[in-house]
């Protein structure tokens, strides 16, 4: 005997599915993750987004920029750079048009609008690095918590290139199968943008090219010529510059001592951050021994070694590609920094951030029991290290303080 459903007008709501119940947990998650943020950066230094701040160097690009116009600002490359930096120049066209009062509040909130979009980004996009929620958590915690954040990059437009670095590096493992079409054309866009932005960011380039070779995916070929075109602008500017500025740059040099300095800045640091290392080898004199440095030497070959041996067994292409982005930034400061034998500062922040993210792969893919808590315990230490020296522990704190410089 058939029977009849009654008729009922008017729709009936379907129940929710679980995909749709995962999603709004994820952004209500992330509207709670977000506001944390939020919380983080204000508490380092309150006054940046209070009463704003200019860093020296920001407040000398900004009283020079006056006398530019809008245009003549957008497009202007400053000396000490001699590479363009697009984001920085877009802020500070902004900012000239208004008071010094204003202006410095707004330079930091344009900053600010450059790592909430990083962090948001990763949050949200696909890839095939930070696979899961907390992977994705953590690689946000290290670019703003861990040591080579350094406090002379923090709110400053100038140094924002590093930031932009550090994006493009992340952008590198963007998942284009997994994600939506509209994100997958965004994250194009944002390679070349990262790239007019930091020469860091350009100097990727070939990792782009070296992801295509391997995969020879159709898509990877397309983001590689996004990062191209960027390469090419900033080749082209870098190049006119030292034509015309031959006689005053002071880059491009090699020292030995650069690699002493590297290995303390972006090995040691970025995962014991500046207390530790200080109390053991600064505070003790233990650096004065005869020979240390060729003990330096001697140890950074060996991790490198050891580095490439591990990456080797394990043949996981994604390694092969963390490794090389960190050959072409390393190489970049080691050759290309102001200071002739120094590699720490801001040019530690993009090799010892790509470093940790090193370490975190690791730890991801290991199985062996010993490796994979040795790998953990560093990133925890790194962490932990970051969150100790962000406000209360910073080895440069003059550098959060917010200074009065009026015009």
């Amino acid at each position: 005997r058939r029977t009849h459903k009654p008729e009922v007008s008017g729709s009936i709501p379907l129940p929710a599915t679980n995909a749709m119940i995962k999603s709004d947990y994820n952004k209500s998650l992330f509207g709670i993750f977000f506001l944390v943020l939020l919380i983080i950066i204000f508490l380092r230094e309150p006054c940046w987004l209070i009463e704003g701040s200019l860093k020296n160097n920001v407040f000398g690009i900004y009283k020079t920029g006056l006398s530019r116009s809008f245009l003549e600002n957008l497009f202007h490359i400053y000396d000490g750079t001699g590479a363009l930096m697009f984001w920085s120049n877009i802020t500070n066209s902004i900012i000239t048009l208004f008071p010094i009062d204003k202006a410095k509040l707004l330079a930091n909130y344009f900053t600010l609008i450059v790592y909430l979009t990083i962090f948001t980004y990763i949050y949200f996009a696909k890839s095939i690095l930070f696979i899961n929620y907390k992977y994705k958590i953590f690689a946000i915690f290290v670019i703003l918590l861990s040591p080579p954040m350094t406090p002379e990059v923090w709110m400053s437009s100038a140094h924002l290139r590093g930031y932009f670095g550090i994006f493009s590096f992340v952008l590198l493992f963007h998942d284009y199968t997994n994600d939506k079409k509209i994100l997958n054309n965004i994250s194009n866009f944002l390679i070349f943008f990262s790239g007019i932005c930091s020469v860091y960011a350009a100097a990727l380039t070939p990792a782009y090219f070296f992801k295509y070779y391997l995969s020879r995916n159709r898509n990877d070929l397309k983001r590689f010529l996004f990062a191209l075109s960027a390469f090419l602008i900033q080749c082209t500017v870098i190049i006119n510059y030292i034509y015309l500025n031959i006689s005053k740059t002071s880059r491009f040099h090699f020292e030995l001592y650069t690699f002493y300095s590297y290995f303390y800045n972006v090995v040691i640091r970025s995962f014991f951050g500046s207390f530790l290392p200080k109390s053991l080898f600064l505070n003790t004199g233990i650096y004065k021994i005869q020979y240390f440095n060729f003990l330096i030497y001697f140890v950074s070959i060996l991790i490198i070694l050891m580095m490439l041996f591990y990456v080797i067994k394990k043949k996981d292409k994604i390694s092969f590609i963390m490794i090389f982005s960190l050959t072409l930034i390393s190489s970049l400061i080691i050759i290309g920094s102001v200071q002739p034998g120094f590699a720490g500062g801001r040019y530690a922040v993009v090799p010892g951030v790509i470093l940790i993210f090193i370490i975190f792969r690791f730890y991801s893919t290991e199985n062996n029991f010993f490796l994979k808590n040795l790998f953990l315990l560093l990133l925890v230490s790194s962490l932990t290290m970051g969150s100790l020296e962000y406000r209360y522990m910073s080895p440069f704190p003059q550098a959060l303080q917010c200074t009065d410089n009026n015009l």
